[in-house]
């Protein structure tokens, strides 16, 4: 049997310091966020499913991937979430904004895999030693002539470059071999899918930065702190989303077409 990937993530990090940690419910993407507006666009265009399509989401919490599939598409939604206080949270967001869906509590590497038209990964692979090893997981869930949509985060370029001065243990967090299109091309390629879409999200985004607890005063607060607060007013112009680059976006989305 093949070693399943290792998450180099503590659970505490998705049940204490992640940002949904403290969400208000209903907790939906929020279109006047810039990351929320231009992932939501990307799927619009690349990820689109009929109504009552299976739309399945890995790493789930809160849920509002899951509703907004619900309620954009008239999909019916699951969502795999092996954080007892995420998968949780998950449930009551989905009552809380109406809408139908089922949340699994459990290892997205021990579950029972079942076919979905779509399954969504957003945030996720970039959390392993082997990105390639768990993008390949995702596959046994895409039923046949269905699609795969990736998205992680951005810390290579500007992004990173920020992200080590301001909290380098927070990038240690992040894979940064699952943010290289190279990745995505070469799993369409060994896997026979179709790369349907892999483009960049947006323009930079201070919201992808985790500034540390240093001292006030310190570089690696300062510089990056400065950076944000300019960037941040500047995010609110929808214009920026479209400054899009791989030095600058705070994104990157794949999308596959299965067999």
């Amino acid at each position: 049997m093949k070693r399943a990937p290792v998450n180099i993530v503590q659970r505490s990090f998705w049940e204490n310091d992640y940002y949904w940690a403290g969400a208000t419910l209903p907790c939906r993407a929020d279109m006047s966020f810039a990351f929320d507006r231009s992932l939501a666009r990307a799927l619009c265009a690349h990820a689109a499913v009929e109504p009552g399509q299976q739309v399945l989401e890995v790493g789930c919490a809160p849920a509002k991937w899951l509703i907004f599939y619900a309620e954009r598409f008239g999909a019916r939604v699951a969502g795999i979430e092996y954080s007892a206080k995420g998968a949780r949270l998950s449930r009551e967001n989905l009552a809380a904004a109406g809408a139908e869906g089922v949340v699994y509590e459990t290892d997205f590497f021990s579950a029972d895999p079942r076919p979905y038209d779509l399954v969504v990964s957003i945030g996720f692979v970039e959390h392993f030693d082997d990105p390639a090893a768990a993008l390949a997981r995702h596959l046994d869930f895409v039923a046949p002539g269905g699609r795969l949509a990736v998205g992680v985060p951005n810390l290579i370029g500007c992004n990173g470059w920020l992200q080590r001065l301001a909290e380098p243990g927070y990038l240690a967090l992040h894979n940064q071999a699952a943010m290289r299109p190279s990745l995505y091309r070469n799993f369409a390629r060994d896997h026979d899918l179709q790369l349907a879409h892999l483009g960049y999200l947006g323009g930079f985004d201070p919201a992808i930065i985790c500034l540390g607890r240093g001292p006030l005063l310190s570089p690696g607060r300062v510089i990056p702190g400065a950076v944000t607060l300019i960037e941040r007013h500047y995010r609110r112009l929808s214009l920026a989303d479209r400054l899009e680059h791989r030095w600058l976006s705070s994104y990157l989305l794949a999308v596959f077409h299965v067999p």
